[in-house]
């Protein structure tokens, strides 16, 4: 640089004749060495910073993680008999579900690129050959993996295409779905942006540039049913479960998902008794929300029956797995943290023999089946009038000492299936069936008693000390007026019973007998004793939805009185009250708690169900004589047993001596009466009460009491009943 040409003139004083001026160069050389070294000190500063300020940020994006949680299915408890017939139970269930790479067409890059470098070595990787040989190995194993998917599930190749496309359309619009969201709000902020002033977004720029790891705008989020498998084919036969299990290496991405379904084998039999049980919704108050996991299990709480009344112990707990996913959505981590506790089994009373014949026993009196059991009835009177087609029947069997109910049939009925899995036609008959075939008419159904009233009117008026059970009674047909309380017997036949007592006032059904026993005792101790029976409220049976019917106030005392006498007025029971009451003039005065699940426990137990046994109570009837229970048991038996009673013809059997009354109820709006007949067997050593109703049926003895006499020949044949007289 000391060779240039210079200008003379500024060589002044110097007499070496050199310039007096530095070159201009040596000074800008040396001012950029300083420049570029100050600015390299700030860039490695920077650096520096980033490095130890902003690392652990993105390590911690690289590494972000995500857990949920999977619910572990268990078996449901059964409902079973204490003979082991299965009314309820969970059978396994299997499905098959594939990982939705696996499913995907065309294949997705990303998850084909993760495949090569866990097949293939960094070498081998360098060698695009042997890229292109493993990727065309990994495509003809997934074709040659839905081929037989296909086949182990008998389904053809457009049959199985249409499933998986169906699985991926789903998939690809909730991707879609996120990735749209996020771009709207992409394009938000940068609208946001839009009205700041220039030197801001100068500003906003340069800070963006020095502190933000660059983005790319095109990254595409990766949704959880991207890397998740779906379910492909439901319930699959336990064959195609274990072959897919022991072949596992020829179906990739695949996976066999045990479950369980409700199933009840005997279908129509109890089906009110034993209720149902489908699957939750978010809308159900018992079900808790978090319950609807992923992991092919939902609640299945119980809607009617034991189904619902135990559901407590019925019900299962699932187990719970905790899946931690990385950032792309691939499982990192499965661990499960809670095991499954199967619900436990919960053992009936019924005794399905005669569960099954009573219910045969209503279908045949509603005409739904054609007549076997009560077509060859040589003991009643063709040229009496027939009866009506009854819209409904009940039929309920009780242990007189201890309240566990071994039968209780309600027609018409409807079967189980249509909860497990029925057509909508199925459901359209069931609903359009105006009989109501839903309500459990043991427990729902309240309707006047009519004259199987009148053994609870007799206890009222003895105790009371309103009657004399061995006096005589003139009976001339109706009490003050001819067209007005009236017998049965009058209306036809336009005479009375003449001189009767007791025994022979509930034999022969005699209304004006009872009107002028209510008469003289008055309203109050009439339904102090109808209360104290249990009438007009619930029983406490453990099933659901019981009625209490209706007792009356008696506003109209005389009235009122009168017609809670002969089961009319006011007054409703249900068949279940009424068999109460018969069970307790049967066992000394002792009112039981009626069940249906056995107190004995059940089949098995687990300590995360409530296991506390229920209490079965049962209380004395307070003021209530064995003297009196004795008159009105001879007149119950005197229904059957003795030729004027009102139930000899239809209800005799020569193998048991049977106790009982029957009553045809009145209930207005030129409908038929209800038929009905309650009583107990045997007559002599009472063990079980029994009641027959059929609804709108007509004549309590023409009609209901051959049902109750084959009920009874049935429970002797079963060595339910003693044999013998």
């Amino acid at each position: 640089m000391r060779n240039q040409p210079l200008n003379p003139d500024l060589s002044v004083g110097d007499p070496t004749g050199d310039s007096l001026i530095d070159p201009p160069a040596a000074v800008r050389f040396r001012s950029l060495t300083i420049f570029f070294f100050v600015a390299a000190c700030i860039v490695l500063s920077r650096i520096s910073w980033v490095k130890a300020n902003l690392q652990q940020r993105y390590l911690s994006a690289l590494n972000k993680t995500t857990t949920e949680y999977e619910l572990i299915p268990a078996r449901d408890g059964r409902i079973l008999s204490e003979a082991a017939d299965v009314f309820a139970t969970d059978v396994e269930q299997y499905s098959v579900q594939v990982h939705y790479r696996w499913l995907q067409d065309p294949v997705d890059e990303g998850w084909l690129q993760r495949q090569i470098r866990s097949h293939l070595s960094r070498s081998e990787r360098s060698n695009t050959a042997n890229i292109d040989q493993l990727t065309s190995e990994l495509i003809q194993q997934r074709t040659e993996m839905w081929n037989r998917l296909a086949d182990a599930n008998d389904m053809s190749e457009p049959e199985f295409s249409a499933k998986r496309q169906a699985v991926q359309e789903r998939v690809s619009r909730i991707a879609d779905s996120v990735n749209v969201r996020r771009d709207q709000v992409a394009d938000q902020s940068v609208t946001d942006e839009s009205g700041e002033g220039i030197l801001l977004k100068l500003a906003a720029g340069i800070r963006s540039s020095l502190t933000t790891a660059p983005r790319r705008e095109l990254e595409r989020i990766v949704v959880r049913e991207e890397e998740s498998y779906h379910e492909l084919v439901a319930d699959v036969p336990l064959s195609t479960a274990g072959m897919l299990r022991e072949q596992s290496h020829l179906f990739p991405g695949v996976r066999v998902v045990a479950g369980s379904r409700r199933t009840y084998p005997l279908l129509t039999v109890a089906a009110h008794v034993v209720g149902a049980r489908t699957a939750a919704t978010e809308q159900d108050s018992q079900v808790q929300p978090q319950t609807f996991l992923d992991g092919g299990w939902q609640p299945r709480p119980g809607r009617f029956g034991v189904e619902r009344s135990y559901d407590h112990q019925l019900r299962s707990v699932p187990g719970s797995r905790r899946i931690v996913r990385n950032r792309r959505m691939e499982i990192v981590e499965s661990e499960v943290e809670r095991q499954p506790v199967a619900g436990r089994d919960v053992l009936l009373t019924l005794n399905v023999s005669l569960q099954k014949h009573a219910e045969q026993l209503l279908a045949e009196a509603l005409l739904d089946y054609p007549l076997q059991l009560l077509a060859n009835d040589e003991d009643v009177d063709a040229a009496e009038q027939p009866q009506p087609v009854p819209t409904g029947g009940c039929i309920v069997v009780m242990e007189v000492a201890t309240g566990r109910i071994i039968a209780a049939a309600s027609a018409p009925t409807f079967g189980l299936s249509l909860f497990t899995g029925s057509s909508s036609a199925d459901w359209d008959a069931v609903n359009q069936d105006q009989r109501h075939p839903f309500l459990f008419r043991a427990t729902s159904m309240a309707i006047p008693p009519g004259s199987v009233m009148k053994p609870l009117s007799a206890v009222a008026a003895i105790e009371s000390g309103g009657l004399n059970p061995d006096a005589p009674f003139y009976c001339q047909g109706y009490l003050r007026q001819p067209d007005a309380h009236r017998c049965l017997i009058f209306r036809l036949y336009s005479q009375g019973h003449n001189d009767i007592t007791l025994s022979r006032a509930i034999a022969q059904s005699c209304n004006v007998y009872f009107f002028a026993a209510a008469q003289k005792m008055g309203f109050k101790p009439l339904r102090h004793w109808c209360d104290r029976f249990g009438l007009g409220r619930p029983t406490g049976i453990d099933l659901p939805s019981e009625r209490s019917g209706n007792l009356p106030d008696g506003d109209r005392v005389e009235n009122e009185a009168l017609g809670l006498a002969i089961g009319q007025s006011s007054l409703t029971v249900t068949p279940l009250q009424m068999t109460r009451a018969m069970a307790a003039i049967a066992n000394g005065g002792w009112l039981v708690t009626p069940h249906v699940v056995s107190p004995d426990g059940t089949a098995r137990t687990t300590a995360d169900v409530d296991d506390r046994p229920r209490e079965l109570t049962r209380r004395r009837l307070a003021g209530l004589t064995e003297g009196t229970l004795e008159r009105i048991r001879e007149g119950m038996r005197a229904v059957v047993e003795e030729p004027y009673g009102s139930g000899h013809k239809t209800v005799r059997l020569d193998e048991v001596a049977i106790a009982g009354k029957t009553g045809t109820a009145e209930n207005g709006g030129g409908r038929p009466d209800h038929a009905w007949f309650a009583g107990y067997v045997p007559a002599d050593q009472p063990q079980y009460a029994f009641v027959v109703v059929l609804e709108h049926g007509g004549s309590g003895s023409r009609a209901a009491g051959p049902l109750a006499r084959e009920l009874v020949r049935k429970m002797v044949n079963l060595g339910l009943a003693s044999r013998g007289r």
